[in-house]
């Protein structure tokens, strides 16, 4: 653990030095200036974000026997870092993991990632569900725009109901069984190695349906997800709020379910360069907003995403600091 700890700890320095690289120190200096001193409001409504995640994943890991609410903090900032700075933004699920398995058994540790990534995938979808009704009832979107936007909202609403009905019944034993039946050849994997993977995986299971008795952890799950987005949904308005935008928080909510679909179909390009001011061009060009406005707002979190990057690694360094002490 110490040692993945390193290595995610050299991958987050890296990928902080490439996107200030990336970006130009200029660029983030102008954007700040643009923004102004709500950039320190935008950052505070981002950390509160982060600290609601921290609930979100203590109540799934349980509270017979949990560590104290500032481990799990510390799990979700660091964990958060690497994820905006890696290609897929799941390599810092793992970093989370590390920190956990520190205080929590694996398939605990791994159970309440899991069901905490579930919660929050259908809080999201929950989200973009949003984009349709706002368009057509705000902005008044019609045509093969509006179209675009229900088809999307429909899509997701269903994506919404898949992960709700996974997080409480369970995955079940198809997966494995179609990756039994996919293998060709050598590559098929034996029915040991199969049940192998489906025995710990039920497990993993088990863990975070251990919790799903508890209501109170449960309701403290989904009021933290849900309040969690809503200080993401803060932080887009404020943007917006001090670059001059109109009908904020319609447009903040289109906003931040459009960078959310942007980035899961583009979640290979690291820290979605291109691809999330592209796609925020399109949301604002279809809602009939600006859409340079767009692309300003990802320009501020790209900004912001330098912040908590570093905030990341200081986390994630000050961890592996004091493991490699406890260690010697």
């Amino acid at each position: 653990m110490r040692k993945l700890q390193a290595l995610f700890l050299v991958v987050g320095l890296g990928a902080l030095a490439w996107m200030v690289y990336r970006l130009g120190p200029q660029t983030l200096l102008d954007g700040i200036l643009a923004i102004g001193w709500g950039f320190v409001l935008t950052c505070s409504a981002h950390l509160s974000a982060l600290l609601l995640d921290s609930v979100t994943l203590r109540s799934c890991a349980g509270r017979e026997g949990a560590p104290p609410y500032l481990h799990f903090a510390r799990a979700s900032i660091a964990g958060h870092g690497i994820n905006e700075s890696t290609p897929f933004g799941k390599v810092g699920e793992i970093t989370k993991y590390t920190v956990l398995r520190e205080k929590l058994p694996a398939d605990r540790a791994a159970g309440a990632l899991v069901a905490e990534n579930i919660c929050m995938f259908v809080v999201n979808c929950g989200l973009i569900a949003l984009g349709a009704p706002i368009a057509f009832f705000v902005f008044d979107t019609r045509g093969p725009a509006a179209a675009m936007f229900w088809v999307a909202s429909g899509v997701f609403l269903v994506a919404g109901a898949v992960g709700l009905l996974i997080l409480r019944k369970g995955l079940g034993g198809w997966p494995f069984l179609l990756v039994r039946r996919a293998g060709l050849g050598r590559f098929r994997p034996s029915k040991a190695r199969v049940d192998k993977w489906r025995s710990g995986w039920r497990k993993v299971e088990a863990a975070w349906q251990a919790t799903a008795g508890d209501k109170k952890a449960r309701e403290a799950a989904w009021l933290s997800a849900i309040g969690s987005r809503m200080c993401n949904v803060l932080e887009t308005a404020l943007i917006l709020y001090f670059l001059g935008g109109q009908r904020i928080l319609a447009a903040s909510v289109l906003s931040l379910g459009g960078s959310q679909v942007v980035g899961w179909l583009f979640s290979f390009v690291p820290m979605g360069a291109g691809t999330a001011e592209g796609g925020a061009y399109v949301v604002f060009s279809a809602a009939g907003l600006p859409p340079n406005l767009g692309v300003l707002v990802e320009i501020g979190r790209k900004l912001r995403r330098v912040i908590f990057i570093s905030l990341g690694v200081v986390v994630l360094g000050w961890d592996t600091f004091r493991a490699q002490r406890r260690a010697a």
